[in-house]
């Protein structure tokens, strides 16, 4: 959250390979949820209606294609469908086996820009009587939330080379201000037509992100560059907006994923 996924999501949109801009893909997140706590904690409630655990993996599997399908159709049958989520990111292993032929566009932020933009979040949301822990300003607990977003995905391809082929990282800093060249490892990688980069102002068009956009809880996460044109003026926000002792706090939980993505005056490894 936070990390420059709606930017990511609107630019890769703009080849012509892809098609019109759909909700988030927050539904087919939950499923995934659920599937995957009775694939490992709760997996003596599923195992009299599955015959086995690849049984749930199949029937799974079977849910988000069929999900995917009706986006498809939604989106103007494009020859890639392109879905939002920020959920799934610690998934992202699990997913790549339910659908072996997608791809991922993982987006990545200095982590106390990240932070620093879901506290504003939650300034919002205890207005409207939410608790969270953006809302209790808890720096240390969403420091562990922003880790554990990305690890799962580098031990997993470590591991896998094959999966590795199918992600790129793509830096939030690099896409607000140079989104041509930030994206050219997309459209390679991808096999996808280059879009042009250019975001114009984009009023939502489709019904179901209008509503999202003015409902009294979901319009918190919106910003002045939420439909605007790419701009890095969001970049080094933290400085404001956290204490100096936060951003240590920051510095040192997320030091090892600060290196590898290249915030910390190290070369990037990603």
């Amino acid at each position: 959250m936070r990390s420059g996924t709606s930017l990511l999501h609107r630019l890769i949109l703009t080849s012509p390979d892809t098609g019109d801009r759909v909700a988030p893909a927050r539904y087919i997140a939950d499923f995934l949820l659920l599937s995957r706590t009775y694939m490992n904690s709760d997996s003596a409630f599923a195992a009299d209606y599955f015959k086995s655990r690849d049984h749930l993996l199949a029937a799974t599997s079977q849910f988000v294609r069929e999900r995917l399908t009706d986006a498809w159709l939604n989106s103007g049958k494009p020859a890639c469908l392109v879905v939002r989520t920020v959920e799934i990111s610690p998934m992202i292993p699990v997913v790549a086996t339910l659908l072996p032929d997608a791809n991922f566009a993982v987006s990545v932020r200095e982590p106390k820009d990240v932070i620093a933009s879901i506290l504003k979040v939650g300034e919002k949301q205890l207005k409207l009587g939410r608790d969270s822990p953006a809302t209790r300003r808890d720096v240390s607990r969403l420091a562990k939330t922003y880790n554990r977003s990305y690890l799962a995905v580098f031990r997993a391809q470590l591991r896998d080379e094959h999966l590795r082929q199918r992600i790129v990282f793509v830096r939030y800093e690099e896409a607000a201000a140079n989104p041509q060249k930030a994206l050219e490892a997309v459209w390679t990688r991808f096999d996808l037509a280059p879009g042009s980069g250019v975001l114009a102002d984009d009023p939502a068009v489709r019904a179901s992100i209008k509503e999202i956009l003015v409902h009294r809880v979901w319009r918190s996460y919106r910003t002045e560059l939420s439909e605007a044109p790419a701009s890095t003026r969001s970049v080094g926000s933290h400085k404001k907006a956290l204490k100096t002792s936060e951003i240590w706090t920051v510095n040192w939980r997320c030091r090892a994923l600060r290196r590898i993505f290249g915030y910390s005056g190290a070369e990037a490894g990603i």
